[in-house]
């Protein structure tokens, strides 16, 4: 496609003045709602004491799917779930504490998982199993004796809508979750691990080697071409391989060993775009549980090169002025990335006015 050129700056426009962060509230997944209780965690295993406590809760997570009555989550008191069967890729673990009234300590939460579910002919949304689960059916119990109509669905649906609360303790369940699933042996002999750390490490039984959950960082970055005109300047948005239809979003990029966050950002925009850029500057950051990322938010203005999608992550660039942003959001001309991503609060944080929600 032909290269859509973004100009150098007129002289004077840098350095650019730091933008404000990205405030907490439109960073849905990065929320500290509760008490994760690390030093007691670390101290001694506090699952086996957790689980006698009457007032301790328990989140069953089946799959990526978690259980919600009304606008809430639904947990359980523990001494209505079953104990957790034997699974290395499903352990039990123990979140931390729920914020109490007045400042006090609240109640302990252990997370309880089953596999991802096989549906059946029924709706997964009220039913995420085909056979009956000892786990999901003591949620449904729980549920019965409530208000309002249990479902169960994902993180990425849920974000926007659950309570602060709610949605830092299921981003927290989800990401040591996963990790569990995918590392239940050791990666320098291969042995199984076992869950030590109240469910926060595992350790080798042959060669004694502690492993941590793991958390992959990665940039996303909007990009300007840093016209000093509020009216002129415009945002770079791509639209990846990946993806369907008229998506569109902020360029973003893992960052490899040995790299500065402003390293990656200058390396992935070139890689993607052809572009260099320069003014980096750090804006806020959120976790990613999909599986593992730690989202890095950044703003970069273009210093020189013509903006070209590389083909194969990248398919298509297109730069948008506020005016034909806001048009093509308001028309569908795009499909910009939801609430619960990042990406979504680094072009609100650029356009300066907020954006349509999206089903993305």
């Amino acid at each position: 496609m032909p290269a859509s050129t973004a100009p150098e700056p007129p002289a004077g426009s840098r350095p650019v003045p730091a933008p404000e962060r990205l405030s907490a509230s439109r960073l849905p997944f990065a929320a500290t709602a509760f008490d994760r209780d690390a030093v007691d965690r670390e101290l001694h295993d506090v699952r086996a004491q957790a689980a006698q406590d009457p007032a301790t809760l328990v989140l069953v997570l089946a799959g990526g799917l978690a259980p919600v009555l009304g606008d809430t989550l639904l947990l359980v008191p523990a001494a209505e779930v079953p104990a957790v069967p034997h699974d290395p890729r499903r352990p039990e673990v123990y979140l931390g504490r729920l914020p109490g009234a007045d400042g006090a300590r609240g109640p302990q939460v252990l997370l309880r998982s089953v596999a991802a579910p096989e549906p059946g002919s029924e709706d997964a949304a009220a039913e995420p199993f085909a056979v009956p689960e000892p786990l999901v059916a003591a949620v449904t119990a729980c549920a019965a004796g409530r208000a309002g109509d249990l479902r169960w669905a994902g993180l990425r649906e849920l974000g926007p809508v659950l309570p602060v609360a709610d949605v830092s303790l299921l981003v927290t369940a989800q990401s040591v979750g996963l990790w569990h699933r995918d590392h239940p042996r050791c990666p320098q002999c291969g042995e199984p691990t076992e869950v030590v750390r109240s469910g926060w490490a595992r350790q080798c039984r042959n060669d004694d080697s502690l492993h941590f959950p793991r958390t992959d960082p990665a940039i996303i970055v909007a990009v300007s071409d840093g016209d000093p005109d509020p009216a002129r300047e415009r945002l770079l948005l791509g639209r990846s391989a990946l993806w369907k239809g008229n998506r569109f979003s902020t360029l973003a990029g893992f960052v490899e060993p040995g790299e500065s966050l402003e390293q990656a950002v200058v390396r992935e925009v070139a890689e993607e775009a052809g572009l260099v850029v320069g003014d980096v500057q750090y804006l806020g950051s959120q976790p990613w549980p999909f599986p593992r990322s730690l989202m890095l938010g950044c703003r970069a203005v273009v210093h020189s090169g013509a903006a070209v999608p590389d083909g194969q992550e990248i398919l298509e660039l297109r730069w948008f002025t506020r005016v034909q942003l806001r048009e093509a959001a308001r028309t569908g001309a795009v499909t910009l990335p939801g609430r619960v991503s990042i990406a979504h609060a680094l072009i609100e944080h650029w356009l300066g006015e907020d954006l349509p929600e999206t089903a993305w």
